[in-house]
């Protein structure tokens, strides 16, 4: 379904954003936030079946999101630190 292939592709965009992330990129991660909540309500609105077809790619998108909230925190924290250090 499109709603399916929007879901893997927002994931697969969340994956890639941590392995870029990862190796120190800066993301600009603006309009993710809206993609989410735009695919969470087209899940919403689905016949059950089908949203619950979804389920297990809706956690995993929500663990790449975790994990990517994480990484982010983490490369704050070192850019603060190094900020602080050069006061």
């Amino acid at each position: 379904s499109v709603v399916a292939k929007r879901l893997k592709s927002i994931i697969d965009y969340v994956r890639d954003c941590q392995l870029r992330v990862g190796k120190g990129e800066i993301m600009d991660l603006q309009g993710l936030d809206n993609n989410v909540i735009d695919i969470c309500n087209a899940i919403s609105s689905l016949p059950e079946p089908e949203g619950q077809a979804l389920e297990s790619q809706m956690s995993q998108l929500i663990d790449s999101l975790e994990a990517l909230g994480r990484m982010l925190k983490e490369q704050q924290d070192k850019f603060d630190l190094a900020a602080g250090s050069k006061k």
